[in-house]
């Protein structure tokens, strides 16, 4: 199912209990911008969940990994750890 952003607005039972994969859409943009996937497969998407989460964190901290401050960088290590 698809759906527009503001339709979520209105009816957030659409993503709180979803009975179906849900694709949240800018209608402007005609982008997805989110999907939303039921609870009980979230075993099946274990291993793709924590890739997903890695790759997140390393498009946030791209800046700390190029820096020249090495100090920063074990903080940023020690944090990936305590995720993993």
């Amino acid at each position: 199912m698809t759906v527009a952003v503001n339709e979520i607005a209105k009816h957030p039972k659409i993503v709180s209990d979803p009975e179906e994969i849900v694709y949240i859409e800018d209608k402007r943009k005609n982008e997805v911008k989110s999907i939303v996937i039921p609870a009980r497969y979230e075993a099946l998407l274990h291993d793709a969940l924590k890739e997903i989460e890695y790759r997140i964190w390393l498009e946030r901290n791209r800046g700390l990994l190029d820096s020249e401050h090495p100090e920063i960088l074990e903080n940023v290590v020690g944090d990936v750890g305590e995720k993993l």
